[in-house]
C-alpha cells in the first residue's frame, strides 16, 4: 500500500513516461530485505538500465520507448530512491551496490543482461563487469562516477553539520539550480516541467534526506570521490564498453570519459557537443542513436 508521497511520485512518474508514449508499468520485489520499485516493458534479450544519484528509474522514459521496440527493458529504483527503500548505502560503497544489483537480478531470474547506465549507476555497472563478469554484456556508461577524484562542492559540503541537512532537503529551488548548471544545457526543453516535478517528487519521501546524507559521506569527503577504480581493474574488463560523455560535464569532467577509453581495451568514447552530466534529457535522439547502435551491434 502506497503512501500519499509515494502515490504523488507515482502520478508524476506517470506523466513523464506518457511523455514518451508509455504506460506506468511498475512492479516491486524483495531484494535483501529491501523493497526494490522497478519499471519492466517490452520483450527479447534484457537490457538493465540504472539512473545516478537523483530522481529514479523514468528519467529514462526516452530510451525505454525506444529500446522497448526490441528488448526486455529492466529500470530498478536503485535503493534510497525513487519508491524503493529508503536505505542508505554503506561502506565500501561498491560492496554494498553490488550486493543490491546481485540480488536484483537473481530475484527476476537474469542470468546476463545488458547495461545502460548514468553516473552513479554506470560506477555500479562498471564494478559488476569487473566482478561478476559473466552476467555483464555490452555495456553504455555515461558520465560514469569513480574515475577520478573530482566531486561537485555542493556534495562535500553536505558532509558538514547543521549546512548538510540544509544541503539534502527538498528545495526546489537548488534543484532547479542543479538541473541548469550540472545536468543539462537546454533547461527548456520540451519535457523539462515533467521531469523536474518528478525529480522534486522523490526528495519527498520519509527518510531520503537522511538516507542521502548518510549514503553521500560514503561516496565522498572534502578529498573528493572515496571509490576510484585502478588502472588495473580497468584493464580486467572485457565486455564491449560504449562511453557516453557531455563535453561540458561539470560533475565528472570528461577527462575520466577519456581515461576509461585508453584502459578499457574493448572500448569507444563519445563526447557529445554541447551537453552537461545527464544528455539523455536534452539530447535524447543523439542518446538513443548511440545506444541502438551500440546495443543492437553483434
Amino acid at each position: 500500500m502506497l503512501d500519499s508521497v509515494e502515490q504523488q511520485i507515482v502520478t508524476s512518474m506517470t506523466t513523464l513516461l506518457g511523455r514518451a508514449g508509455l504506460e506506468y508499468r511498475g512492479r516491486f520485489v524483495e531484494v535483501n530485505d529491501q523493497r526494490v520499485h522497478y519499471l519492466e516493458y517490452g520483450d527479447g534479450p534484457p537490457v538493465i538500465l540504472l539512473h545516478g544519484g537523483g530522481a529514479g528509474s523514468a528519467i529514462w522514459f526516452r530510451q525505454i520507448e525506444m529500446l522497448a521496440k526490441s528488448n526486455r527493458v529492466i529500470v530498478p529504483d536503485h535503493p534510497l530512491f525513487g519508491l524503493s527503500s529508503q536505505t542508505a548505502y554503506e561502506a565500501p560503497f561498491l560492496d554494498s551496490a553490488k550486493a543490491y544489483m546481485i540480488g536484483f537480478m537473481d530475484a527476476l531470474g537474469l542470468t546476463r543482461a545488458d547495461f545502460v547506465a548514468l553516473s552513479l549507476g554506470a560506477q555500479i555497472a562498471l564494478a559488476m563487469a569487473m566482478s561478476e563478469s559473466s552476467r555483464v554484456g555490452r555495456l553504455v556508461v555515461i558520465g560514469s562516477s569513480g574515475l577520478g577524484k573530482e566531486f561537485p562542492l555542493i556534495y562535500k559540503l553536505s558532509n558538514v553539520p547543521v549546512l548538510g541537512r540544509l544541503i539534502v532537503r527538498p528545495n526546489r529551488w537548488g534543484q532547479d539550480n542543479y538541473f541548469k548548471t550540472m545536468e543539462v544545457v537546454d533547461s527548456e526543453f520540451d519535457d523539462a516541467g515533467a521531469y523536474k516535478q518528478y525529480a522534486y517528487d522523490v526528495t519527498l519521501t520519509r527518510g531520503h534526506a537522511r538516507g542521502m546524507r548518510s549514503s553521500i559521506s560514503v561516496l565522498t569527503d572534502f578529498g573528493g570521490q572515496k571509490s576510484i577504480f585502478s588502472d588495473d581493474q580497468l584493464r580486467s574488463i572485457r565486455q564491449p564498453v560504449l562511453a557516453v560523455w557531455g563535453e561540458h560535464d561539470p560533475v565528472f569532467p570528461v577527462r575520466h570519459g577519456y581515461r576509461l577509453a585508453r584502459l578499457v581495451r574493448n572500448s569507444s568514447l563519445h563526447v557529445i557537443d554541447n551537453a552537461r552530466h545527464v544528455p539523455l534529457l536534452d539530447n535524447p535522439d543523439v542518446v538513443n542513436e548511440l545506444i541502438a547502435g551500440f546495443i543492437g551491434d553483434e
